[in-house]
C-alpha cells in the first residue's frame, strides 16, 4: 500500500492531461492503456498504436504489433498494476472497473474515458468521433469505411425475405443452456446481421427443454471459445435432445461466432461477422 500511495502522490503532483470542451484534450496523450478489444481495435484503427503501451487481457492485437503488457481484465483491473505503466489515459468501455480503481486513477492525475458500448452502427460512429478527437487522431477515413460497411449490411438484410429466428447460448454438459437476450452483444450481432433473438428476455438467462422446444430457432450461435466442447454444436444434440425438433436441429443450423466480435459491444470485428452471418442466413 505505501508503494501505492507514493506513486498516486507522485503522479497527482504532475497532473497529466486536462479533459475539455467534452471531446477535446489539451494535447494528445503519449501513454496509452486500452481496455476491451473493441475499444483497443478503434485506437489501433485511428492510429494510435505509437500511444498505445499496455491492453487488458480480452484484447487481441495484430500478430506483427509489438509486445505490450497486459494488465488484468478490463472488468477487474487492478490499480498498481495500471499506475506502473505510467499513463496517461485509460480507455474503455461501460464495463470497465471496478469503480474504486478508476476514481484512484482520476485521483491520481491520469485521465480516464469510457465509451458506450455500442448497441449499433450509429452509437459505434459516435465512439470513433468521440475518440479521435481525446487521442487527436483524424476519424473521417474510418468512419467513412465503418459507414460503407454498414450500408452494405442494410442492403444485406434487406434481401432476406424472412429475418430467421437466431438463438445464441452457453451451455456445459449437466450445466444446461444459457441464452443471450436484449442488452447483450450476441443479441446487437444478430440484429445488425439480419437476424431476430429467438428470445425477448434481457441478459442471459437459463432455459429449460421446453423452452429450447417452443422458441423454435433457425440457428443457434455460439461463441468460438466453446466450439471444440460443443463439437461445432453436435455436442448440444446430445445434451439437449429436443434441440433436434427444432428448424435449427434438424438442419444442424450452428455457426461458431469470433468471440472478439462479442466484447464490450459493436466494434469493428462485429461489423466483419455479421457480414458473415448474414451470408450464412441468406445460404451463401
Amino acid at each position: 500500500m505505501k508503494t501505492l500511495a507514493k506513486k498516486l502522490a507522485a503522479m497527482a503532483s504532475t497532473a497529466v492531461l486536462v479533459l475539455t470542451f467534452g471531446n477535446s484534450w489539451a494535447a494528445a496523450p503519449e501513454r496509452v492503456i486500452s481496455a476491451g478489444h473493441s475499444i483497443t481495435e478503434l485506437v489501433l484503427a485511428l492510429g494510435g498504436g505509437d500511444s498505445l503501451i499496455a491492453v487488458d487481457s480480452s484484447t487481441r492485437l495484430p500478430a506483427d504489433f509489438p509486445k505490450v503488457p497486459v494488465v488484468g481484465y478490463y472488468r477487474q483491473l487492478p490499480v498498481e498494476g495500471l499506475l506502473a505503466q505510467n499513463p496517461q489515459l485509460l480507455v474503455g468501455g461501460d464495463h470497465m472497473g471496478p469503480a474504486n480503481t478508476l476514481q484512484l486513477l482520476k485521483d491520481s492525475g491520469v485521465a480516464v474515458l469510457q465509451l458506450s458500448e455500442a448497441e449499433n452502427g450509429e452509437q459505434l460512429l459516435a465512439n470513433i468521433d468521440r475518440l479521435s478527437g481525446v487521442l487527436g487522431k483524424p476519424a473521417a477515413e474510418l468512419s467513412k469505411l465503418v459507414v460503407a460497411q454498414l450500408r452494405a449490411l442494410k442492403r444485406a438484410r434487406a434481401t432476406l425475405s424472412t429475418p430467421p429466428r437466431i438463438l445464441f447460448v452457453r451451455a456445459q454438459q449437466g450445466r444446461g443452456v444459457k441464452a443471450a437476450g436484449t442488452g447483450t452483444s450476441p443479441d446487437s450481432l444478430i440484429r445488425l446481421a439480419g437476424g431476430v433473438n429467438a428470445v425477448d428476455f434481457s441478459g442471459y438467462k437459463q432455459l429449460s427443454d421446453e423452452a429450447l422446444l417452443q422458441l423454435r430457432p433457425d440457428w443457434i450461435l455460439f461463441s468460438n471459445d466453446q466450439a471444440e466442447q460443443l463439437r461445432g454444436g453436435a455436442a448440444l444434440l446430445e445434451w439437449q435432445p429436443l434441440l433436434k425438433l427444432t428448424p435449427a436441429g434438424k438442419k444442424q443450423a450452428f455457426y461458431s461466432v469470433d468471440g472478439y466480435a462479442l466484447l464490450g459491444g459493436i466494434g469493428l470485428a462485429s461489423l466483419s461477422e455479421a457480414k458473415k452471418l448474414n451470408e450464412k442466413f441468406a445460404g451463401k
